[in-house]
């Protein structure tokens, strides 16, 4: 039997290297070095002699754009990316540079097509897409006037490589914006209009009248509260937006009973006729075996739409108390209102590598250095350098007060900057910084009130946030923040979740620690739960949460640790007993 020995391994990367001499003596020991680092990565766990050095299974694994969070083993983004740019380099140099060829033109429609998009003065840079796009074409022998919405569809929803349809996307649109001015023929696929990846949702049928009436009625109610006590006060009330919200849990019940065929008479039902818990079970099972026509709901959402349909039940008069016993029989609702297992899993790593405890609980400090460092060159910068140093100021005021108190990131964007009633009130360095959180800015109505945020060794709040308010506020008010977003009541003036959570995702990610905002509170409850003698009541009063559910939702113990403890304190315990002795 002949064996194919042509495909290259991490091994005889390094024999080449070592032996050709590709790279300088002093650049060579860096490569050498990254290149047998890779032995040690858990993300392989292989010889080097068994590891391909295939560059595209290699991008696949690790990316070759910017990075967008770090992989276990670095403890920096700029470590990974400097590793990550050798070990690419030197399996360019010696597998790619040894098996390319000298590239065959095709002289098709395409090529005729690339030519004269370059005398429209077209970027050589954007067409590269068009590139993407007609290497796909040539495969299946299409040129551009054959090319279907369907088959550019087709290649969207089912890329080859991550980021591919992006390419496939501005190819589309590159062509439509500029058909008139070539001579080529183009398909009508190209009519300027957008094709994005598919999204097939559960798309809502409406509720009948009967259905629509008996759930307009529970919903008065739900707003209203329901009348308890010898006074028959109103209590357990809810928002409209909450009641309105829990519309999308009844229409998706009855939309999937209808789409499985368990309704007779769709237009003349009522909740009774809908309250059986056998439909309710045979909808549940179609949808985790993904067998309705629609994209799967995870199982959070799921347990969500059934608590909807249940309440609704219940206020309808029907008994509610079987599809309660019914949904607690799943297993896939069994964990919905614990902690995921990804963020488990996080907390656990997070728990475990001193490293980035370190790194995270003296974020303020290290922030509150660069950014300062970037603003005192802001006047005489380029706007991308601008823009970075604003980047860098905000990321530090929240740093600084997440550190301090983990709100969730909804509510700090509210919080009220100047004037007496604001919720962010700066005094000097012995009053520190004290902070509210009124009930209306908090999603559980847990508030903070006058809380002093005081200085620790990993920053102190009041000195940052009052540097960010003089220095880094005005800028961002004047320039950075479009006119009709601009709150100046709020002390980050207006800026989005999204911005906020980008930035403050990519300077974690500089700073060896990378998180999301949703995160810190994670990590600041999981830290102070595995101390010693800690206190959950304490833990759940800087979370503004009760502590039934930081027990579960926030928290990872370590149960060795504990186990150790809880023997420790069974042999005092025994000790102390039996020298007492029976008196």
């Amino acid at each position: 039997m002949t064996m194919l020995v042509t495909m290259k391994t991490i091994a005889d990367v390094i024999e080449k290297v070592q032996a050709d001499g590709l790279y300088a003596p002093a650049s060579q020991k860096k490569v050498l070095g990254s290149l047998r680092r890779i032995r040690r990565m858990p993300q392989y766990g292989l010889p080097l002699d068994q590891i391909s050095a295939d560059l595209a299974t290699f991008d696949v694994m690790w990316g070759h754009g910017p990075a967008r969070m770090l992989p276990v083993g670095f403890k920096a983004k700029q470590e990974f990316t400097v590793w990550r740019s050798q070990v690419r380099g030197a399996i360019a140099k010696v597998v790619e540079s040894a098996t390319n060829t000298k590239a065959v033109v095709v002289r098709d429609a395409w090529y005729d097509l690339e030519n004269e998009l370059k005398k429209c003065g077209v970027n050589p840079k954007k067409l590269i897409s068009v590139g993407v796009l007609a290497e796909a074409a040539r495969k299946r022998s299409l040129s551009p006037a054959l090319i279907t919405k369907s088959w550019l569809q087709e290649q969207i929803d089912h890329p080859e490589a991550i980021g591919r349809y992006r390419a496939l996307q501005a190819a589309a649109k590159l062509i439509s914006k500029h058909r008139t001015e070539v001579s080529v023929e183009i398909s009508t696929a190209f009519d300027g209009t957008s094709i994005c990846k598919s999204r097939s949702c559960c798309k809502r049928l409406p509720l009948p009248a009967k259905l629509a009436a008996e759930f307009e009625e529970w919903r008065q109610q739900r707003i209203e509260g329901d009348r308890v006590g010898h006074r028959l006060k109103r209590r357990g009330a809810c928002s409209t937006a909450r009641a309105d919200k829990m519309l999308d849990g009844v229409s998706y019940v009855y939309t999937a009973m209808v789409t499985a065929g368990l309704v007779n008479c769709p237009a003349e039902c009522s909740v009774a006729d809908l309250a059986d818990p056998s439909l309710l079970e045979e909808i549940i099972e179609k949808e985790l075996e993904h067998e309705f026509p629609w994209t799967s709901i995870m199982a959070t959402t799921l347990f969500e739409y059934l608590s909807h349909w249940k309440l609704f039940v219940a206020g309808a008069g029907a008994d509610s108390e079987p599809l309660r016993e019914l949904i607690s029989e799943y297993d896939a609702f069994e964990n919905v209102k614990t902690m995921s297992s990804g963020r488990r899993d996080w907390c656990e790593e997070f728990l475990g590598n001193r490293t980035k405890q370190i790194a995270f609980l003296n974020l303020p400090d290290t922030i509150f250095r660069d950014a300062r460092k970037a603003m005192s060159t802001f006047d005489s910068a380029s706007q991308h350098h601008k823009a970075a140093a604003i980047a860098m100021g905000i990321a530090a005021c929240a740093a600084a007060i997440w550190t301090s108190l983990p709100l969730r990131i909804s509510t700090l964007l509210r919080l009220t900057y100047g004037g007496v009633e604001a919720d962010v009130q700066l005094h000097g360095p012995r009053k520190g910084l004290v902070l509210t959180t009124p009930p209306t800015i908090v999603k559980n109505k847990y508030s903070h009130r006058y809380i002093t945020l005081t200085s620790k060794p990993g920053g102190d709040p009041q000195e940052i946030v009052s540097w960010f308010v003089t220095t880094v506020r005005p800028k961002l008010m004047e320039a950075y923040l479009a006119p009709d977003l601009r709150r100046p009541n709020l002390l980050f003036g207006g800026i989005s979740y999204s911005r906020l959570s980008s930035i403050w995702r990519e300077t974690t990610l500089d700073n060896g620690v990378p998180m999301t905002p949703h995160q810190v509170r994670h990590a600041l409850a999981t830290i102070m739960a595995n101390q010693k003698g800690a206190d959950y009541a304490i833990i759940s009063a800087l979370l503004g949460d009760t502590e039934a559910t930081v027990r579960k939702n926030y928290v990872f113990v370590d149960q060795a640790q504990k186990h150790e403890e809880g023997q420790n304190i069974l042999a005092n315990l025994q000790n102390n007993i039996l020298k007492r002795g029976v008196k």
